[in-house]
């Protein structure tokens, strides 16, 4: 058995053998010495959000990648793009505080144990449950990003940033009774400018194309060897990767992962309600920005319990001295979109826009008698002997 759940099991013995009363803790006006509390269960749903992060760096060498490369409309700003990449919604279970009951049994005979979740929910009578596993209700925002490397661009000049420069300076010198101009050389050292380096960086990478197509031609007198080639390969290929994005930038991709935990409502039915804003450039805010696209829900009841609610409530009403009380759920569908873009569509059972039914104790013959309930309707799921 999962360790979400465990089993509360109590042995109740009795002279009389006139039955139990389960009564909701609302009507009870006094608790006997023996008795036993469960609980219906409460609905909720978790939708998860996958917001997938596309930043992109600008070169270094952005402004000259047309005039050295001849590579146009290359970005010449950074720049993140946000957009939901995954979704998914389950549906799970919390005691419904307006439906915590008292079970106070009368005789031994018909109940030897009662079994519930860990908080309450009620799972079996007189057996031992299957195991469900009611997903966690944790709220906690994650993401899988890793930090930006410090170094993005990495330094690949072949060259030194620095050029030695050598100009011919004539000087006048005196010989005898003349004057003769003389020449002579001036060196000087300067650092080499931005466009220096992009040139430089663009005439390298021709360099690595030149060879990687030799290689791959066979027009080398003397090849490698094939293993060898394909090392080879690899390496030019990532070296001119890394010297492209000099000027065409870089692209990393980050994931973050949201939760958020809806309580539906029978007066919330049919409306659409705001979860988050998604800003395009920004990402998943809770307040609405410019640009920003609502995350919307919305829930529509089946209707598919109208019938049965109507026969029940006719022939009869729940009231403080009951049976076992359950829960039959009614079906609900429900609408996630982004904007005026679907997400995804789901139907669940919703326990709380469902009806109460009781099953009378009489179903509870003797101890042999058993049933289990579905901790996330609160219906009954199997009854046995």
């Amino acid at each position: 058995m999962n360790k979400l759940l465990y089993l509360i099991s109590l042995t109740i013995f009795f002279a009389s053998c006139s039955g139990i009363q389960v009564v909701n803790v609302k009507y009870t006006k006094k608790i006997p010495k023996n008795y036993m509390v469960y609980a219906l269960p409460h609905n909720v749903l978790a939708i998860d959000i996958e917001v997938t992060e596309i930043k992109t760096m600008r070169g270094p060498y952005a402004e000259f990648a047309e005039k050295y490369m001849g590579i146009q409309n290359v970005l010449q700003n950074n720049k993140s793009e946000y957009y939901i990449s995954n979704s998914e919604m389950i549906i799970t279970a919390e005691p419904d505080s307006n439906n915590y009951y008292f079970v106070f049994p009368k005789c031994s005979k018909k109940i030897k144990n009662i079994n519930l979740t860990d908080n309450g929910i009620l799972l079996s009578i007189n057996t031992k449950p299957s195991e469900y596993i009611l997903p966690s209700l944790s709220k906690n925002a994650t993401s899988n990003q890793h930090p930006l490397p410090n170094n993005i661009f990495t330094t690949l000049s072949q060259n030194e940033y620095i050029k030695e420069k050598i100009d011919t300076v004539w000087k006048q010198v005196k010989v005898d009774t003349s004057w003769v101009r003389i020449p002579t050389q001036k060196k000087t050292i300067e650092a080499a400018s931005f466009e220096d380096q992009a040139k430089e960086a663009a005439h390298h990478i021709m360099r690595l194309r030149k060879r990687l197509f030799k290689l791959l031609s066979g027009a080398y007198n003397k090849l490698p060897e094939l293993k060898s080639a394909d090392i080879i390969i690899k390496e030019l290929r990532k070296e001119e990767e890394e010297y492209l994005s000099l000027f065409i930038g870089k692209t990393f991709t980050r994931t973050y992962n949201y939760r958020f935990l809806y309580y539906p409502t029978k007066e919330n039915c049919g409306k659409r309600e705001v979860l988050a804003f998604l800003n395009p450039d920004k990402g998943l805010f809770a307040e609405k920005g410019a640009k920003a696209l609502p995350l919307v829900i919305e829930l529509n009841r089946n209707g598919n319990l109208s019938q049965l609610d109507t026969a029940i409530s006719k022939f009869k009403k729940a009231s403080s001295k009951q049976g076992i009380v359950y829960r039959i759920p009614e079906m609900t569908t429900i609408n996630l979109s982004i904007g005026n873009n679907a997400l995804l569509e789901k139907q669940f059972p919703i326990a709380q826009f469902g009806i109460l039914n009781n099953l009378p104790t009489k179903a509870l013959k003797s101890k042999c008698s058993s049933l289990e309930f579905n901790p996330l309707s609160g219906n009954i799921v199997k009854t046995g002997k």
